[in-house]
């Protein structure tokens, strides 16, 4: 992976001045959760690094990288062509940074949207994306975000879309199919876990010692 990481920190040059901060802060944030959570820190260093390499693109030039890529677009993502940066990095990623590693590409590819199935290192990348220290100062509802993404990636990432959505219905945005079916499934695991605990609490109660 050496070689991806210095083709994309050459590719950060060309990016502005901000965003080149935000991806670093990233960079840090998820080799950080990466340590904490024993998620392999090489690859989340990657995966940070090419997270937002379209991320400064017009919604003009997302939609013609699309058509370009043949990739089907969800009527969310015609709405809002931005959350298209993500999955469009990946082909990019692949051909032109020798990225191959799937779980940093579909980190990449759902780090906006989130998915069901996410894998810790999707998971790493997505929060760390989230509760990097400047959007941490923007809004004082990330820092339960972050809080329990020290303990947490589960409840971590549920917790932002819970908060993600209310904004979301605020403003009238659309919410993309991805992000529903992670919040259900992680709904549903957060349910499961809940239930089994007051079950077996219940157990104990009954039966001490």
């Amino acid at each position: 992976m050496k070689d991806a990481e210095e083709l994309l920190r050459a590719a950060l040059l060309k990016l502005p001045t901000g965003l080149v901060e935000h991806v670093l802060r990233v960079v840090d944030e998820a080799e950080r959760l990466a340590a904490i959570h024993g998620v392999d820190r090489d690859a989340a260093r990657i995966a940070a690094l090419g997270h937002d390499i379209l991320r400064a693109h017009s919604d003009q030039r997302l939609l013609r990288i699309a058509a370009d890529q043949g990739y089907e677009l969800d009527a969310s993502e015609r709405m809002e062509p931005v959350l298209l940066h993500g999955p469009l990095a990946v082909p990019i990623l692949r051909e032109r940074y020798g990225v191959v590693d799937r779980d940093v590409l579909a980190a990449v590819a759902g780090h906006t949207t989130a998915r069901a199935g996410m894998t810790p290192l999707e998971q790493v990348l997505f929060l760390a994306d989230k509760i990097e220290p400047e959007k941490r100062a923007r809004a004082g509802a990330i820092d339960r975000v972050a809080d329990l993404a020290e303990t947490d990636l589960d409840a971590a990432v549920l917790a932002y879309l819970d908060y993600h959505i209310l904004i979301a219905l605020d403003r009238r945005w659309p919410l993309h199919p991805n992000t529903i079916a992670a919040r259900t499934e992680l709904l549903a695991r957060s349910t499961a876990l809940l239930h089994e605990k007051s079950s077996r609490q219940a157990v104990e109660r009954e039966f001490p010692g």
